[in-house]
Order: C-alpha cells, then sequence, then structure tokens
C-alpha cells in the first residue's frame, strides 16, 4: 500500500466528522495527523478538500504525505464509472480545469491534484482566491456537475491551504 493510500485512507476516518459539519455549516477546516485541511461537503457526499501536509510530519511518519495538495470525492452515480483525467472548479462563473489522478473505491471516485510542472500552486492560487469570496462555486467532473456550500469558505481559505510550512 503506497503512502498516499495509506493518508487518504487515515484522513478519510477523521474526515467525516468535518464532512458532517461542513454539511451543515458550509466549509470547514481542521488538523489531522500532521495534516491541516480546509474543505466543504455538498449533500450528496461530494467533497472538495484542500490539504498542507507539514514536511516535518511527513519525515516522521511517512504515511503523511507533505506539501499541498487537493482531494475532490464524487459519488460513482454522479460521474456514471467514469475516471476523469481532469476536474473542473467553478468560483461565480468562471471555470478552472485541474488535471487530476483518479483513484475507484466502492462507491465514490477520488480525484487527486498534487502540484506538478504542468500544473503547480502557482495555476491553484488563483482558484483558491476565486474560491475565498465565491456566491456560487461549482465542481464539474466528466458529466457530473455538483454546486457546492460557499458558507464560510472566506474563512476557511484565509490561511491560504496551498502554503504549507
Amino acid at each position: 500500500m503506497s503512502k498516499r493510500s495509506i493518508v487518504v485512507i487515515a484522513l478519510g476516518l477523521a474526515l467525516p466528522a468535518s464532512a458532517a459539519l461542513a454539511q451543515s455549516e458550509g466549509w470547514g477546516t481542521g488538523y489531522q495527523m500532521g495534516t491541516s485541511y480546509a474543505g466543504v461537503s455538498g449533500a450528496d457526499g461530494t467533497r472538495l478538500t484542500f490539504y498542507c501536509g507539514d514536511p516535518a510530519a511527513a519525515r516522521a511518519n511517512p504515511a503523511i504525505a507533505s506539501g499541498p495538495y487537493l482531494i475532490a470525492v464524487l459519488p460513482k452515480t454522479q460521474l456514471k464509472d467514469a475516471l476523469p483525467s481532469s476536474i473542473e472548479i467553478v468560483a461565480d462563473g468562471k471555470a478552472t480545469r485541474v488535471p487530476v489522478t483518479a483513484q475507484a473505491g466502492i462507491d465514490e471516485v477520488e480525484l487527486t491534484w498534487k502540484p506538478d510542472a504542468s500544473f503547480g500552486v502557482a495555476q491553484m492560487a488563483p482558484v483558491v482566491a476565486g474560491l475565498h469570496g465565491a456566491k456560487r462555486i461549482e465542481l464539474r467532473a466528466g458529466d457530473a456537475a455538483v454546486l457546492l456550500p460557499t458558507e464560510g469558505a472566506a474563512k476557511a481559505l484565509a490561511d491560504d491551504p496551498l502554503q504549507c510550512p
């Protein structure tokens, strides 16, 4: 099992409580296992979460991913079993295509972005800035288009989730 899979599983166990909070109150933040996060959940189980793994924690525990990354999770029913290679994050009508790696689970598909030469932190920064004050947020992947809550986005994203220690 890869380090990323272990972290994703560990965070997946920690996130249900934050996901429930996000569903009822909009965006939320937290810190778990050396990783800070800011994210939101939709009523159908769709999640959009920015993570920032502490490099020191990652050195001490190889199960922790270091640096910034994003995970979007959509129910398989939304994607009709497709495994998209990109998502679109839409803030107030402005869409940004983000390359992702897809991993299918039993009931959902996890779509992960990690900064690289083709789409790095510099390209993701305007996305975060756009979400910060957005009145409408939509996540698109394949044929799916899901509206996400905006309440609390400004507060959750106030500490730039892309700027890891």
